[in-house]
């Protein structure tokens, strides 16, 4: 599942490819069209952002949403790398080609209506939107829920996904079983301070094309690095995604 940081990556890698160039065509295949996707053509693409796990193209009064959930990728290239019957997207440049794969959200609408509904339907991304006051009150809109299931929420916790939920949930040493009511407010800014921290942290490794192996702490791994305890691993409902928690250290 492509996160919050990932996204960044892959719009600011498709940015530096075809910022400032007029697109010559298009084809896609999906139901999410609003506008008709011909309009586009002639526009010159002038800015590339990510807003949680979706990636935005901007031409000029239109936008193209893209949304690579587990098996979504993007290429650059001429051709098709992959069978032409996965394409989602194909944009054509002067100067290259974008090509996306396997997506399962394409959307195209004109801007302004499609940021109103991303930002009234999506929560906080600490790469975006950051704001603390709303990002608590959020929270605190959901005390009978587990904080391990609440990180996932995008509604909340927007870019957020398995990796950064168990890595968060260490660092701020909360149990990712423990109730939101039960949680106070100095430890829900904790877990604010490192879903942003680590978020740009996840950015900042993969922009200089390092893995963030050396930073996950829990993830895939068998014993705390602090105490040394044996990690106890599940998968938590109702989403059943792989969680690492140290019993000791994560109260």
């Amino acid at each position: 599942m492509t996160e919050g940081p990932t996204a960044r990556l892959r719009a600011l890698q498709i940015e530096k490819e075809f910022l400032g160039e007029a697109l010559e065509d298009i084809f896609t295949r999906s139901k999410k069209l609003y506008v008709e996707p011909s309009n586009l053509i002639g526009i010159r693409l002038n800015k590339v952002t990510s807003f949680g796990k979706n990636i935005l193209l901007y031409f000029d009064r239109y936008m193209i949403r893209l949304h690579l959930m587990m098996y979504g990728s993007i290429r650059f290239e001429r051709g098709h790398s992959k069978p032409f019957e996965r394409v989602r997207l194909n944009l054509f440049f002067p100067g290259n080609n974008l090509v996306v794969y396997n997506a399962p959200i394409v959307e195209i609408d004109e801007k302004e209506r499609l940021e109103s509904r991303l930002y009234s339907e999506y929560g906080v991304d600490p790469l975006t939107n950051w704001d603390e006051g709303r990002l608590i009150q959020l929270i605190l809109e959901h005390k009978d829920r587990r904080i391990g299931d609440l990180l996932l929420d995008q509604k909340v916790f927007n870019g957020v996904g398995n990796i950064l939920r168990n890595e968060i949930l260490f660092r701020a040493k909360v149990n990712p079983d423990r109730i939101i009511e039960d949680i106070d407010i100095e430890k829900i800014k904790q877990l604010m301070y490192y879903t942003r921290k680590l978020s740009y942290e996840f950015l900042d490794l993969k922009i200089k094309k390092k893995g963030i192996k050396n930073i996950l702490f829990v993830y895939n791994k068998k014993y705390c690095p602090i105490c040394g305890s044996k990690l106890i691993f599940y998968r938590q409902e109702p989403n059943k995604r792989k969680t690492f928690y140290c019993p000791n250290c994560q109260k």
